[in-house]
């Protein structure tokens, strides 16, 4: 799908984009596809040796579902500035 974002007034206007017939998905193809999606659990998860607050992974999973995750983009670019600087000052 491609955005748009209209000059005249800011907003952003959904342009459908062609999908090969060989892409869509028929209602039997979602279905299963959501199903697995909610099914899988990573492997870290199953060993044990990770410790994993599956409370706050519900929570942060609720507020994602309801829209009221909000992105901290501040703590994001200041965590990819610090990878960076690590990644450069352990090659030099």
């Amino acid at each position: 799908m491609t955005m748009k974002i209209d000059s005249n007034n800011g907003s952003i206007n959904r342009i459908a984009s062609p999908v090969p017939a060989s892409r869509v998905a028929t209602p039997e193809a979602a279905k299963t596809e959501q199903s697995a999606a909610t099914r899988w659990v990573p492997s870290s998860a199953q060993d044990g040796s990770q410790d994993i607050d599956t409370a706050r992974v519900n929570e942060l999973r609720q507020a994602i579902r309801d829209g009221s995750f909000e992105v901290d983009t501040g703590k994001i670019a200041d965590g990819l500035i610090a990878s960076a600087q690590e990644l450069l000052s352990s090659k030099g």
